[in-house]
This record gives C-alpha cells, sequence and structure tokens, in this order.
C-alpha cells in the first residue's frame, strides 16, 4: 500500500498528540502513518457503508484509524518487551458512537479486520523498499506476531466497550428521545402527542433546524457543552419558543428552534450581527418548514448546508438560503467538477486572481450586468468591475458564447459556494 500523498485531508487528531507523534517517529513516519490511515477509513467506508452517513461520521472513522495506525507504529517501532498499548480515546469514543448509531458489533469487528489486513499489506510494503534484503524475513515475522497480538486485544475491548455502551444506550432516555428523532428523519409517521412528550418539544409550528459542530482548533472547554452552549444562544437570538438539542456524531448535535411564522434572510441577518462567532463552533442552518414533516425538511437542508460549509473558509455559519443552488447542483460531485471546468475553462484553474474576476463576474451577472450595483456589493470601484468583467470574458472558453447565459452563472455558483470549487482542491 503506497498511500497517495494527493489524497491527504488535514488531520483529525489534536496538534499536540500530532507533536508528540513526530517527536518520537519522525515526520515521515507520522505522515505515511495518516495518510494509511485515512485509505484504511475510505476502505471501511467503502465495504461497509453502514460506517458512513455524512461528514460527522466520516471524520469519527479517521479519527479512530489515525489514532490506531500511529499508535500501532509505535508499537512496531518499539523493543519486542515493551507493554502492549492500550485502545487510544479515540477509537474507544468511535466504539461508543457506533454502538449508539446502532451499527451491528459483527459490522464495528469487520472494519477492524479490514483496517489490520489493509495495514498489514502496507507495513510489508515499507519492510521491502526499506530493510535490506537479508534482514526482511525476520522483520516480517515480528512485524506480524506483534499486529497480530495488537489487533487481538484491540477487537476484544472493542467488543467490550461496545457492549456497555449499547447497554447503556439502550435504556437512557437520551436513546428513547434519538430514537423518535430517528423515526421522523426517515420521514415515518410518529404519534405527534407522544413524540412531544418525549421530546419535550412540540412538532406543530414553523421549526429551523441547525447542526453544529466543534472546531478542535479552538479551545479547552468541552464540546457538548460547548455546542449545547451555543445552540441554546441561538435559539434565544430567533426568538424561539422552544429548542430542542440532540446528540448526534462524535462532536455534533442536531437542533431544532420553533419559531413564530417564518424565519427569512433578516432573522438570519440578526443572527449573524448580534451574536458573537462562539468559540470553536461552526453552524448549518436550514430552511424553515412547518409541522414534523417540517423538522425533516429543515434537517436536511442543514445537512446540505453543513456539507457546503466544512471545506470552505468565512463565517461560522452557513444558511442553507444562501447555497441551495450550489448543492443541489453538486449532488454529483465529479459531474459538477467537469461541469465548471467546461463552462468556464481557463477562469476556473486556482489562484487568488482567477477567484477575484470569477467572484466579479458572478455578482456583475447577479446584478443584472449593473457595474454601479456590482461595484457597492463588492465595495470596489465601477471602473474595476469593468475591467475584470472585461478580462474574465477574455479567459472563457470560445464555447461559451453568452457570459449571461445559465450555466455560466451556475457554475459561477458552484466556484463560489462549493468545496468542488477551484479554489479548493478535490
Amino acid at each position: 500500500m503506497r498511500p497517495d500523498p494527493g489524497r491527504l485531508t488535514e488531520p483529525v487528531l489534536s496538534p499536540a498528540e500530532l507533536a508528540a507523534a513526530r517527536t518520537e517517529l519522525g515526520a515521515g513516519p507520522v505522515e505515511w502513518a495518516l495518510q494509511s490511515a485515512d485509505a484504511i477509513a475510505e476502505e471501511v467506508l467503502r465495504k461497509v457503508p453502514e460506517h458512513g452517513g455524512g461528514p460527522a461520521a466520516a471524520t469519527t472513522l479517521r479519527r479512530v484509524t489515525q489514532s490506531v495506525v500511529l499508535t500501532g507504529l509505535h508499537l512496531m517501532a518499539s523493543d519486542i518487551g515493551r507493554p502492549l498499548p492500550t485502545l487510544t480515546e479515540e477509537a474507544l469514543e468511535g466504539c461508543r458512537e457506533f454502538a449508539r448509531r446502532g451499527i451491528p458489533l459483527e459490522l464495528v469487528l469487520r472494519g477492524v479486520r479490514l483496517g489490520h489486513a489493509q495495514l498489514a499489506r502496507g507495513l510489508a510494503a515499507a519492510v521491502e523498499e526499506h530493510v535490506p534484503a537479508d534482514q526482511r524475513l525476520a522483520e516480517l515475522r515480528r512485524i506480524d506476531d506483534l499486529m497480530f497480538t495488537y489487533v487481538d486485544a484491540h477487537s476484544s475491548v472493542m467488543a467490550e466497550e461496545y457492549i456497555a455502551e449499547r447497554d447503556r444506550w439502550r435504556g437512557s432516555d437520551e436513546a428513547a428521545r434519538r430514537a423518535v428523532i430517528d423515526e421522523l428523519l426517515a420521514g415515518r409517521p410518529v404519534d405527534r402527542e407522544a413524540a412531544a412528550l418525549r421530546l419535550r418539544y412540540d412538532l406543530s409550528g414553523t421549526h429551523v433546524a441547525a447542526v453544529l459542530w466543534g472546531d478542535d482548533s479552538a479551545t479547552a472547554a468541552p464540546a457538548a457543552q460547548r455546542l449545547h452552549h451555543a445552540a441554546s444562544t441561538m435559539g434565544r437570538a430567533l426568538g424561539a419558543a422552544r429548542t430542542l438539542v440532540i446528540p448526534a456524531h462524535d462532536n455534533h448535535v442536531w437542533a431544532w428552534f420553533a419559531v413564530s411564522g417564518t424565519t427569512d434572510e433578516d432573522h438570519v441577518r440578526h443572527l449573524r450581527s448580534s451574536l458573537p462567532e462562539p468559540a470553536g463552533v461552526r453552524a448549518a442552518l436550514g430552511p424553515p418548514a412547518p409541522g414534523p414533516h417540517g423538522m425533516r425538511r429543515s434537517h436536511l437542508g442543514a445537512l446540505q448546508a453543513q456539507r457546503m460549509a466544512s471545506h470552505a473558509s468565512g463565517s461560522w455559519l452557513c444558511d442553507y438560503q444562501d447555497i441551495r443552488l450550489a448543492a443541489l447542483v453538486t449532488a454529483d460531485p465529479e459531474h459538477a467538477r467537469w461541469f465548471v471546468q467546461e463552462v468556464l475553462g481557463p477562469l476556473a484553474s486556482e489562484g487568488a486572481r482567477l477567484g477575484e474576476l470569477r467572484e466579479t463576474l458572478r455578482v456583475y451577472l447577479a446584478e443584472e450586468r449593473s457595474p454601479r450595483a456590482a461595484a457597492e456589493r463588492l465595495h470596489v470601484a465601477r471602473n474595476t468591475v469593468t475591467y475584470r468583467v472585461k478580462r474574465a470574458e477574455e479567459l472563457l472558453p470560445v464555447t461559451t458564447t453568452a457570459i449571461s447565459s445559465l450555466e455560466v452563472r451556475v457554475a459561477l455558483e458552484i466556484a463560489a459556494a462549493s468545496p468542488l470549487g477551484p479554489s479548493v482542491r478535490s
């Protein structure tokens, strides 16, 4: 297994853990471990899709695989007499989450076996590349023995922790509330009165859903504490009659706000302007929608907003209304990427200057080709808008005959709002 450096995204372990690992193992082996761990996570998601379920679930799995592979590498680099490492805290928390999500234990353990097999192949390839020929057989046997012992102990502890967490979860009020939410989000009918009683939240009226997740870089405060606090603060700012907060995946919560009437752009603008950016928290809002089906509709919109926000910098709050076109047309990521490249041509290339030209053209077309209106929105001179638009036109392919066409506008919206855009590597 030769991990592809171009596929590695930002590590999900803490900077302190990574710094300690680099001190003990060296920068090269740590990068190899992170790339190998992400390749293992991709393999598990492909062969055991039950581990998936959105960006949060994928992040949890990456956190588990990165911590486990790094621990295994520590073991490989140590003396044979070193005590066997315990299961990492990341792996333990991941296992508890798998239990809470109802992933069957046999599928959790299958993921462990898939990871073991892929890591063993990667280590064997590394031995072939770096160990002298006369020492390879002995080194392969040593690694094989250590890996078997490590994975056997790893599987046993995971099974024990999974069963304990599953039993705790099944008997908890939190599990009962999550079960009601799962029924609602699956689109199945529920007894409104019983559901409202269990959730302590009225299902009638209009709802605005939010997904909140932690930004690990920011604060030492516990993630659950700051996410619940942020959700409550958002509910008060929206004037919600009641707020429902449900723990979701690792470092994520789902929230619903019971609002009066409809929530429009003014409400979102007020939310952005009246709330200071909460430390270590990002949020995505769904569209307002009525009744139990509205809870599902708004939640699905919030998930789409989270998808668009997770790979983009900028405001801590992403509203579905701002990204719904880009979310719709990027549902098939590969085709969306092709579309941007084919319609925009050289204008779709990376670089701050080209990004500036695309944004100017996007605003210019959105303002019905008014240089003055575009200049006001962009806070630049009118002549600057005219120059940039002209330069952007020159970069469009000759096959793109009308810059006001729907296709050009859609391609520019994708480039501006989507993680598939030219400024972000796919």
